[in-house]
């Protein structure tokens, strides 16, 4: 959509620009040729011309006149003598109407007078005009469209460049998520088997089936994502918006998250305000947002590291704010971070991303008609809340109170 919006300010740029180009080279050549060229040519073949001035269009417009009498004037001389009538009916009204435009004093300025030599003549005269006249139109039109083509080309390119770089991705995804579904699995199958044979002893049971268990949950966990993310495209998926406050949905977020947080040897510090902040929103999926950023952060970042969570209201919006006091994602990956099978950190396969929780995030945050991105040292420092960490994921609500 984006390109789209692109292109058209693109296209009308150049075609104010060609038009004023077209319309300010048209106007020198019809100056000249009014004021001119027309009269000498016109002196040259009816000597009772007074050398009036034919101004605008008219001159096309008598060009063209001209031009088809004395195709029609040529026409009628090479007709047998029987069918000469209706072309002398159609030769005479276009030669009165050339000599009106031209407005003849003496009324003699009659173009079957000519000799053929100088109808021929005059017939090449007038059409170089009229090529003349037309082609800053046409090459202004030839120009416009390779523009167009162009423009075009590069938006298909695009596409074509994005599809396979979109394709690559997916297939990386697939083939970690694969890795990642093997290992459990592997696991899990060897775990099963060790006590189905009762080769585990009775200490280690509960081990055993603990580790199954862990490992079919992350088995689960995976396939739930791919089928969410699947979800969200389909046309028959659509929000369930209610009012709710936001503040109680950020609070329970962080509630939630906070044993994962103390397990990985973090703390979570909240400033959200203790009144009641109403908006329209789908709660499960707008939970599972902010839910994934304090997860991922979490997960991302080391122990000892402090987890901010925000809420700030502001005149015309709300904001959302995850911060981390972490390290900084380099520029070349944040640039892509919230595309699909994009990964900010190399080390996915120890800290279990799939490159999905992000897509699936943006995807719900701009079905709301909400916007997230990624705020990084030091363009973070002016946000007062967030100051003193490193980055944050920012969800902007527009509110109108």
């Amino acid at each position: 959509m984006e390109q789209e919006k692109k292109l058209q300010i693109v296209l009308v740029k150049r075609f104010v620009i060609i038009l004023v180009v077209v319309s300010t080279v048209e106007y020198g050549i019809l100056s000249v040729i009014n004021h001119r060229f027309m009269p000498f040519i016109l002196r040259e073949f009816f000597p009772d011309y007074k050398g009036h001035i034919i101004n605008g269009t008219t001159a096309i417009i008598f060009v063209l006149f001209v031009i088809a009498a004395l195709i029609m004037e040529l026409i009628k001389r090479i007709l047998p003598e029987q069918i000469r009538e209706p072309v002398n009916l159609l030769s005479g009204m276009l030669q009165r109407q050339s000599d009106n435009i031209i407005a003849s004093s003496s009324g003699n300025m009659m173009l079957g007078q000519l000799s053929i030599l100088q109808q021929i003549i005059l017939f090449a005269v007038f059409v170089g005009v009229f090529v003349l006249i037309v082609t800053p139109y046409l090459l202004g039109a030839i120009y416009y469209t390779k523009i167009t083509v162009r423009e075009f080309r590069k938006i298909s390119d695009a596409r074509v460049a994005a599809g396979k770089e979109f394709e690559r991705k997916r297939n990386l995804m697939l083939s970690d998520i694969a890795h990642d579904l093997r290992t459990p699995i592997t696991t899990v199958a060897g775990y099963s088997k060790a006590l189905s044979d009762g080769m585990v002893s009775d200490e280690k049971k509960q081990e055993y089936l603990d580790a199954i268990q862990i490992k079919s949950a992350r088995m689960n966990d995976l396939i739930q994502l791919l089928f969410d993310y699947v979800k969200l495209d389909s046309e028959g998926f659509s929000l369930d918006k209610q009012q709710l406050d936001i503040c109680e949905m950020v609070r329970e977020c962080g509630a939630m998250q906070y044993s994962d947080a103390e397990e990985a040897g973090m703390d979570i510090a909240a400033d959200i305000p203790e009144k009641r902040i109403m908006i329209n929103a789908d709660k499960i999926q707008l939970s599972r947002v902010i839910t994934n950023l304090i997860t991922n952060a979490i997960k991302h970042n080391q122990k000892g590291d402090q987890i901010g969570l925000f809420v700030e209201q502001e005149e015309d919006r709300i904001l959302v704010m995850v911060a981390d006091t972490g390290r900084r994602i380099p520029d070349d990956k944040a640039e892509h971070l919230f595309e699909p099978f994009a990964m900010g950190d190399e080390s996915r396969n120890s800290r279990g991303g799939s490159g999905l929780g992000l897509s699936i995030a943006k995807k719900i945050v701009e079905m709301h008609g909400y916007t997230i991105r990624l705020i990084q040292q030091p363009d973070i420092m002016r946000y007062k809340k967030a100051e003193r960490y490193v980055k944050m994921f920012m969800i902007t609500i527009p509110w109108e109170g």
